[in-house]
């Protein structure tokens, strides 16, 4: 199984030179259009509105496709930057997963569920789209995502986030349209692309 460490750290002030970086580099269907990206994770444990999970993820790509501009809309089939996650309390079950998929406009769609027929877009749940800004060069573009404590505890049934919290999750670069391509960090075997697939997340370790 793949492992990422997720930094703690005080302050929503990060450093992404100095995180590891998960590289998105399996592409298992198709390496014909394959590019180099990859994600960043740390929790940021500050006790005030900016504690939460801040996400980075990055792709060298120029002119990525942006066709859709609005929340829920099907951003996969653009030039797509995604991370899907899981926590739970230490030695508790198992809880659904958050799927957060956003293009380079950035639009994004984010849901809950068990799998890829039991999704419940966030806003069905009461909860704003999250924060999602993008910067652009003409060969590269970055993802930067902030999801709040009180998310994580409303979705995940959990008190406060820790070194042992249990989380698992995957990061992908895809696109449907333009220059098709399926890529993830942890790999995935099926017959056909597919992203939603829990048992193959890779661990998460909150450190």
């Amino acid at each position: 199984m793949k492992e990422y460490i997720v930094k703690i750290l005080p302050t929503s002030d990060i450093d992404w030179s100095q995180l590891d970086t998960a590289n998105i580099d399996s592409y298992v269907w198709d390496k014909t259009n394959a590019l180099k990206a990859g994600a960043q994770l740390a929790y940021v444990k500050s006790g005030d509105e900016h504690e939460g999970l801040y996400t980075h993820l990055w792709c060298e790509e120029s002119n990525p496709p942006a066709v859709y501009k609005n929340h829920n809309e099907a951003v996969y089939t653009d030039s797509c930057l995604e991370v899907f996650f899981t926590m739970n309390e230490k030695n508790a079950p198992t809880n659904g997963y958050i799927n957060i998929e956003a293009n380079s406009a950035p639009a994004t769609l984010i849901a809950y569920g068990t799998g890829r027929g039991d999704r419940t877009s966030i806003v069905d749940l009461g909860i704003k789209p999250f924060d999602v800004s993008c910067k652009k060069t003409d060969d590269r573009w970055e993802l930067f995502e902030f999801i709040p404590l009180s998310v994580l505890q409303q979705i995940f049934h959990i008190d406060e986030v820790t070194a042992d919290t249990e989380m698992r999750g995957n990061f992908y670069k895809c696109a449907e349209t333009v220059n098709e391509h399926y890529g993830s960090w942890s790999p995935i075997n099926t017959p056909e692309p597919d992203f939603h697939r829990p048992e193959c997340f890779g661990k998460l370790i909150l450190k």
